[in-house]
């Protein structure tokens, strides 16, 4: 049966171009990369103010080294803050003594940086101040193209400031700024994790003058979890030098540790005396709407109020409730195209969900929110997937009453509980729905643990899943190396289900370090396997993978920075040990060219054997059978520090039992700091015995920078197979810092007569504000 949220319609468009024209152009462009990969000078500079600000004076670095070998620095109390300008000119920076010694990781890796990096660290009862000295001989080639929050870690010059407040070697924050002082904040967990999606109140002003740019963050402590009786704290500094991708740390600079890694962090000593406040914050927010469908008689305007609060019941420990939740100022989901039988993933936007999510990481499997997956299976099965909460299996809302959280750290054991209020839904009765999970931090990295859910938003039906994991990790395997395992199991019960206990279980190890990355993965889902508040993409099989890369930096050849030759593999098996469908994926030649720009040439051999017949779009379908078929690609993506970055992959080949070729594509034009312009397209020529047809999938968004703190985005979506166009347009103001204002259109066009019409409308106004006790 083909799943319900695969967009479909039986249009079709003829298309002019072939794969060999695709070919030509991705020829042509990495031609032209390849001749200008050693010249920095095409990147694009900042504008230096004529004159320069007056510094600090910098003399003999003053850091040490601690018991453990890190490096460690005192952060010095003061009775004045420094005014948070970019600037670094006030004598309070004086009285700090000066880290730095920062060392590369990228390009090479244990020598130092090829520009000076310097940093201070004070505070008061209030605030961790943080100051750092850029230094850079070119000032005028300083990379700062976006002004966005929460920008792209890769296109700007950048500082990073890892902060790991308990001192626990794997939790931790991360405060990233770019020249322009845009902002982008960090959750870590357990050392891998990254919670993009968390916000947090804090501030950050940057200035590039004839020595380079200076950073200078305040950030209260109010923002931060922490066991105010600790004095020690982790601490480490990232910053990247764009135009010539360079990348380096001032402790733990090699290239398969990452900023995440808090266990790499050195140390800033000397706090205490730090005023957390009563530890009450009150968000209220009120929201308007007007909607309006393809009916005139069919329009509603609405107003509604709610509130957020959020206790500290502990240092590490925070009770939120919810009242009223909303989630109109939630960026709509990227529309995808399902060629395959099996359903496809929208990953979680909203922001109440997303923080705190690294609680609920569990068995090594994709979490939804994750910058980068474990598994080397796509989705295979997340046990809590909060897009079940106020979404109904068509992805309309369903209010949500109340909702409460309790989330945190008690010792070595970390907690999070969830349990939400839905209202009534057509059939279905208001009802509760509830996650819970617990692990406790074990050996030096690693953790043991449960997790529980009960309730079925989309049922009045009871259900219940439950399960430990175990989660391993070390980065003393070998000396200095990373390795990583995981193992679960799974139990779901559904009431008036005709099995009482349906299982999941598996595991993973992996070696992900620089020169070699290797990693092997087994699960098994049973057919009755149904979490309600989970997601699993595939029942009643057995999965293997695998993924083998070699990746050598070669020192002999200027223009290449790094080879991999890769090969993985997904194989996956009824439970009677059929086999059902396998990917294999070659990627004999992938280079990365000094200038940070990759070509890859891919060939990929794929089996699937249906049981059943099933539609692929509308009217065209594949029967039940064996199909063999090989495809092969090529890909160049573009360094993310060029005015125009992205990624474009031509593949042609067989598919099933016909052909396919394809272009995908995805651009990024920075031609100015204050605008942002982002395009996506895919395309697909499939010609089958029974039917040939072409599909069309393309994004288009314009983001707005007026401020840091106020932008403007525009978000257009088209595909052919719905013939339809959607309108997402959002304004977002920090006017305070942590209090915001959205106003957010949205539409719906349906093509007509060669003309497009408006199905439905919809407008909203968001005013929140924030109050911390």
């Amino acid at each position: 049966m083909k799943p319900t949220n695969v967009l479909t319609d039986s249009a079709s468009i003829s298309y002019s171009g072939r794969f060999g024209k695709w070919v030509s152009i991705v020829i042509i462009i990495c031609i032209s990369i390849t001749a200008s990969a050693s010249n920095p000078e095409d990147r694009h500079p900042v504008d230096v103010p004529p004159q320069s600000f007056r510094g600090v004076t910098h003399s003999t670095l003053k850091q040490s080294a601690s018991l453990n070998g890190k490096p460690s620095l005192p952060a010095v109390r003061v009775d004045q803050a420094p005014k948070i300008d970019g600037r670094l000119n006030d004598d309070v920076w004086l009285q700090a003594p000066i880290g730095g010694s920062f060392d590369q990781y990228i390009p090479k890796s244990g020598i130092p940086m090829t520009e000076r990096t310097e940093f201070r660290v004070v505070y008061d009862d209030d605030h961790l101040y943080v100051g750092v000295w850029c230094y850079d001989a070119k000032p005028d080639r300083i990379t700062a193209r976006l002004m966005e929050e929460d920008f792209s870690a890769f296109s700007d010059d950048t500082i990073q400031v890892v902060i790991d407040t308990f001192h626990d070697l794997r939790n931790g924050y991360i405060f990233m700024v770019n020249p322009n002082g845009a902002r982008r904040d960090e959750l870590i967990s357990n050392n891998v994790k990254r919670n993009v999606n968390w916000d947090g109140v804090w501030q950050a002003r940057c200035r590039v003058d004839q020595e380079g740019w200076k950073v200078e963050m305040a950030i209260p402590f109010k923002t931060l979890s922490f066991n105010p009786n600790n004095s020690t704290w982790g601490f480490n500094i990232t910053r990247s030098i764009s135009r010539i991708t360079e990348r380096g740390r001032w402790t733990g600079a090699r290239p398969e540790i990452r900023s995440s890694n808090v266990s790499e962090a050195g140390d800033i000593t000397g706090l205490k005396g730090m005023q957390q406040g009563v530890g009450i914050e009150f968000t209220p927010y009120t929201t308007g709407r007007y909607t309006k469908s393809r009916e005139p008689s069919d329009r509603d305007r609405s107003g509604e109020f709610g509130a957020d609060l959020r206790y500290r019941i502990t240092p590490n420990l925070s009770a939120t409730l919810s009242y009223n939740t909303d989630f109109a100022e939630t960026e709509v989901d990227q529309r995808q195209i399902n060629l395959t039988r099996f359903p496809l993933f929208f990953p979680e936007k909203r922001a109440f969900f997303l923080e705190d999510s690294g609680i609920y990481e569990f068995g090594g499997l994709e979490s939804g929110i994750s910058l980068r997956s474990r598994s080397v299976f796509r989705n295979p099965l997340i046990p809590y997937f909060t897009r079940r909460i106020g979404l109904s299996d068509e992805g309309k809302i369903v209010p949500i009453l109340t909702a409460g959280k309790l989330a945190g750290r008690v010792g070595k054991y970390n907690i999070g509980f969830t349990d939400a209020l839905l209202e009534e839904n057509g059939d279905l009765r208001a009802q509760n729905v509830f996650s819970g999970r617990v692990s406790r931090n074990v050996l030096e990295q690693s953790s043991v643990g449960i997790i529980s859910t009960f309730g079925d938003p989309n049922s009045n039906d009871d259900n219940f899943l439950i399960g430990p994991d175990f989660q391993f990790r070390t980065t003393k395997f070998m000396g200095n190396r990373i390795l990583e395992a995981n193992a679960f199991a799974l139990g779901s019960y559904t009431e008036n289900a005709d099995t009482e206990l349906a299982q999941a279980y598996g595991g993973n190890i992996s070696y992900p370090n620089d020169l070699v990355r290797a990693q092997l993965e087994f699960m098994e889902i049973d057919d009755d396997f149904n979490p309600s508040l989970g997601y699993v993409r595939r029942k009643g099989i057995r999965a293997y993978g695998s993924l083998w890369s070699y990746r050598p930096r070669p020192e002999s050849i200027d223009w290449a920075r790094q080879f991999q030759f890769t090969y993985s593999n997904q194989v996956y098996t009824e439970l009677s040990n059929e086999i059902d469908s396998q990917q294999h994926d070659f990627y004999p030649f992938r280079v990365e060219f000094e200038s940070s720009d990759e070509l890859f040439f891919r060939i990929r051999r794929s089996h699937d054997s249906p049981n059943d017949d099933f539609e692929i779009i509308d009217d065209v379908v594949i029967r039940n059978g064996d199909y063999w078929w090989t495809d092969y690609g090529i890909g160049l993506d573009l360094a993310a520090y060029r005015m125009i970055s992205g990624r474009m992959e031509v593949s042609a080949g067989d598919f099933y039992d016909g052909d396919r070729q394809q272009f995908r594509s995805s651009f990024q034009f920075l031609p100015w700091k204050h605008l942002n312009f982002i395009l996506d397209y895919e395309y697909n020529h499939i010609d089958l015995p029974e039917d040939e047809f072409h599909t069309h999938i393309a994004s288009f968004r314009m983001i707005w920078n007026f401020t840091p703190d106020l932008f403007w985005s525009h978000f257009l979506q088209f595909d052919n197979l719905s013939d339809s166009v959607g309108l997402n347009s959002r304004l977002q103001w920090e006017y305070l810092p942590g209090s915001r204002l959205f106003f957010v259109v949205n539409q719906g066009y349906k093509r007509e007569n060669s003309s497009l019409r408006v199905m439905n409308s919809e407008i909203a106004l968001k005013i929140g504000a924030r109050y911390r006790f």
